[in-house]
């Protein structure tokens, strides 16, 4: 009989009006919108199908939100893991991604090429925010073998975490799609991590 999986399901918090609207929120706490809400709920029945042990969520409201729709489902509470944040993108949070765009004029042009770039200059870049957030991820596979864990967190420093922790260093990470509102990815860490499962998300029929 095989020994059990270590699984990993990161999943993206639920939508917020910063989300809808096109704004940076970086450590802002912003709550979860009414979409965002209900998809919370139905990300939370899903993932609790996939039996975890245990939910882990970033410290800041739209995660905690969403996490907790998961561990209400699964029978579980939320721990809190602070690293788990979003990247901090300091004196650009709030502001629209079209007038960052305006005032930075490299900014689509750095994108588009896959580079990476700090946020403000108080803010961080791509790669410091996944380094934290793949930090977690090692710890939480390696603490837990056998066993699935959820992750909740954030768009932007999750998907570059989990390309870092997976070996696909930060130009991998731009190679895939950005993560949806309230998807998961299932990874199995081993020697070589396997992403068995990337940005799915409930469809509307299900929602």
């Amino acid at each position: 009989m095989d020994a059990p999986r270590t699984r990993l399901v990161l999943v993206r918090h639920g939508q917020t009006d910063s989300n809808a609207s096109g704004r940076f929120q970086g450590h802002q706490d912003i709550p979860l919108n009414r979409v965002g809400r209900k998809q919370a709920d139905a990300v939370g029945d899903r993932v609790a199908a996939m039996k975890p042990a245990r939910v882990v969520a970033s410290d800041l409201g739209r995660a905690q939100e969403t996490a907790q729709a998961i561990a209400t489902a699964s029978g579980l509470v939320v721990e809190t893991e602070p690293r788990l944040r979003e990247i901090n993108v300091g004196s650009w949070s709030g502001q629209t991604i079209t007038a960052i765009a305006e005032a930075n004029p490299w900014f689509h042009d750095a994108l588009a090429a896959g580079e990476d770039f700090r946020r403000s200059d108080t803010g961080e870049t791509a790669t410091e925010a996944g380094e934290r957030v793949a930090g977690v991820l090692a710890e939480l596979a390696q603490r837990h073998p056998g066993e699935t864990t959820v992750v909740v967190g954030h768009g932007l420093s999750l998907r570059v975490g989990l390309a870092l922790a997976a070996g696909l260093g930060f130009s991998g990470s731009f190679a895939l799609a950005g993560l949806w509102n309230c998807s998961w990815t299932i990874l199995e860490p081993a020697d070589r991590w396997r992403i068995v499962t990337y940005n799915a998300v409930v469809s509307a029929r299900e929602s």
